[in-house]
Parts: C-alpha cells; structure tokens; sequence
C-alpha cells in the first residue's frame, strides 16, 4: 500500500533486503520486484546475514538498518510503512518490558538521511480496506503468527482483550505524541490527479475526508497560474503551486516593527535572516526597521535597471506563496533597502558590503511525478 501511494513522488526507489531467514524468501523478491515494476519505481534488493545467536529478531533488525545507513545519501528519506496497530503494540511491549512506552518516533536521524513513518496515524484495517478498494496484492508473513514472538503474542491475544474491555484504547495508545500538524507536514509534494489524491493524504496520515478530496480535485482543474489553497485539518493546507499540490503548516503571524543593523542575524516565526560578505550589499551597521508586505513595495535592484515590485521578485525566484507574507522587507528612514536573498536597492548597496539571506521555516522540496 505505502509504495502504491507513493508512487508517484519523483525518484521514489523501492528497496528489498532479504534477511536469509526463510525458505519463501525468493517468492517474496520475486513479487516485490513485480510490484514495484507494476508501478514504475525501481527497487533495490540487498542480502544480510543475520547472527544465529541471541536474538533473532534484534539481529535481523540491527542487519537491515545497516543496510538503510549505507543506502541513505544527503537529503533521502527512508519511508517504512508502521501503521497505528504498530504503534499501540510497540508501547504496549515497551511498558511490559519496562522501557519508556514513547513508541516508534514518525522521524528521526538515520545515516547521512531521515527516516519517516507517515502511517502512524491509520489503522490497520484503512490500510486493507485501501488495498482491496485498488486491487493491490500482499503476501502475508507466516512469522507473524508465531506466538513464541513477544510481540506477535501482543498482537494476537493482549491486544484483542484490551480492546473488548477498554474500547477505543488501541487509538489511544497510538495516539502521537507530536501535533497532527507536525506529523501531516510530512506529507510529500507531489503531482495530484484523480488517481493518486486519497493515496496522498493517506500517506501523511491524514483521516482522509471526502470534502478535502473533493475540493482538491476541484481546485486541481483550475488554471495553471493559480495557486489554490485547500484547508485539511487544523493548523495545516494544502496548496497548489508550481504543477504540484504541497501539505504547508500554517505559521504565527509574523513579528511587526522590529528593529536592528546590518549584520545582525534574526530569529522569527517564519524564518531566520543572516548576513554574509558580498561584492555588493547594505553598509555594516545601517539601521533597519524590518516590515512584511503591504502590497505595492518596489526598489530597484542593484545592477539592474529597472525598477521591480516585490511580487514580482518573488514571481521570478519561484517563491512559494505560503513563503510570501512571512518575508521580511528591510527598510532603513523608510525607504526599501532590500529583499533579503532576492535584492538589494542600488541607492543603498555599497562595495564589499553585506548581503541580507532569508531561510524560510518549513521550506519544501516539491517532488512530482
């Protein structure tokens, strides 16, 4: 299910480690292989060997994270497919075993890229509905039955019991430790059509709702050189931008009337400005009050000759419109000095001076198909 619903996130590579364990393993290769090739993602497979003594479990575990670590280059993300019954058995082990109950983490550090577990939030019976809805094939793991396991006994016989006499307490133990909006941020860009729109919120853990898909798909038909914005959940939208729908938290209205120098790093709720040395920039030490966009603003950038409004600068850097309000503009005795990273005013840059940067909170790397 999760390779079918990201299926359509650019340079999405599918990958299957064979752990030597059982018999039915070349079975298992055969139909990953033909899964991933029925819908276009190339798949990786690797062999590891898993030591007999102690636990089998923990070895085959440490085994494959190896090979995930070696795999992962600098901004890869490793997608696993834990579901909310995964998540409820995990703490619920935990506890038992004395441990802290804080279940698996949806993201985390793992070699030189991250880890994610998008599917902490859906239940196992959405993800077999959502199979047998688009016909998917699965093969069960026969391991997954043996109760000398601790957490299969958990599965079969601790959780079923807790559920009769407590219901709703698998949802609770799942539950995530972390806001939805965080958790949904961790949705991809990608390409929406018709196909894949319920895939996508599925696999941000988003409870997928009939009004969100439909309006998407609604907006989805609107003209290219819009930019439409769909609310989801509380705290977090969905926009379309640059032929790609991106999941966006939405930010705290950004500070007004700040003062400070050239040269002078800043810490908002939307971002962070920093300075560097550059062949031209603002003069160290100018005094700067920082605002954000009214509509209008215009400077003329330095080596241009032409006069540019802000909309249009961020028109030209590609800047996503959930960026925009949150921007700072500098100004020094009211006039607009720069637009930090995209220009600086060519009445108020000076040789070897500094350049103001802007790092937006929560950029996104789109991803489409």
């Amino acid at each position: 299910m999760l390779l079918h619903a990201l299926k359509h996130v650019r340079r999405a590579v599918a990958v299957y480690i064979d752990h030597g364990l059982v018999a039915e393993a070349r079975d298992w290769v055969r139909h990953c292989s033909a899964v991933a090739d029925a819908v276009g993602v190339p798949i990786v497979r690797r062999s590891v060997h898993v030591d007999a003594e102690g636990s089998r479990e923990g070895a085959a575990r440490a085994a494959r994270y190896g090979v995930w670590r070696a795999l992962l280059k600098r901004g890869d993300v490793l997608v696993l497919g834990h579901h909310a019954d995964d998540q409820a058995e995990t703490r619920v082990w935990q506890l038992l075993t004395g441990r802290e109950p804080g279940g698996m983490p949806a993201e985390r550090p793992l070699g030189a890229g991250r880890l994610v577990r998008p599917l902490l939030g859906i239940r196992r019976r959405e993800i077999l509905d959502y199979a047998e809805r688009h016909g998917l094939q699965w093969i069960e793991d026969p391991s997954n039955a043996d109760l000398t396991i601790d957490r299969n006994r958990i599965r079969h016989q601790v959780m079923p019991r807790l559920e009769a006499r407590h219901p709703g307490a698998l949802e609770r133990l799942a539950a995530p430790r972390r806001p939805p909006a965080e958790r949904l941020a961790l949705l991809p860009s990608v390409d929406v059509d018709e196909r894949n729109v319920e895939a996508w919120l599925l696999a941000g853990g988003l409870p997928v709702s009939a009004t969100a898909i439909a309006e998407i798909r609604r907006q989805n038909t609107a003209a290219r050189d819009r930019n439409p914005r769909v609310h989801l959940v509380p705290g977090v939208d969905a926009w379309r931008y640059a032929g790609a729908w991106h999941c966006v938290r939405e930010r705290d209205s950004p500070t007004l009337g700040e003062s400070l120098t050239a040269g002078q790093d800043l810490e908002l709720s939307t971002g962070a400005l920093a300075w560097r040395p550059g062949a031209r920039g603002l003069p160290a030490g100018l005094a700067l009050s920082l605002r954000f966009r009214a509509g209008g603003e215009r400077l003329r950038p330095d080596g241009r000759n032409v006069t540019k409004t802000v909309k249009a600068l961020f028109q030209e850097a590609h800047v996503a419109p959930w960026h925009r309000s949150g921007w700072p503009l500098l100004y020094a005795d009211d006039r607009l000095v720069a637009v930090p990273g995209l220009a600086v005013a060519t009445e108020a840059a000076v040789d070897d001076g500094l350049e103001p940067r802007w790092s937006p909170v929560g950029a996104l790397r789109s991803a489409s198909a």
